[in-house]
């Protein structure tokens, strides 16, 4: 039974290649997680002072 080396080499390439896309899309997934929780907070803080600012006005 002959072994073809050059198939084994491409086969690892091609799954260190699947894996470390899926890494990619996991660590994108998380940034893209992280932006939208920042951006929740941003948006609470404008309204709390834009809240303030309001109240001030009537004062």
């Amino acid at each position: 039974m002959e072994i073809n080396y050059m198939t084994l080499v491409m086969n690892w390439i091609n799954f260190a290649i699947i894996a470390a896309m899926v890494i990619g899309i996991i660590k994108g997934i998380k940034e893209i997680k992280k932006f939208l929780n920042r951006n929740k907070q941003m948006d609470k803080k404008l309204d709390d002072i834009l809240n303030q600012l309001e109240k001030s006005k009537r004062d």
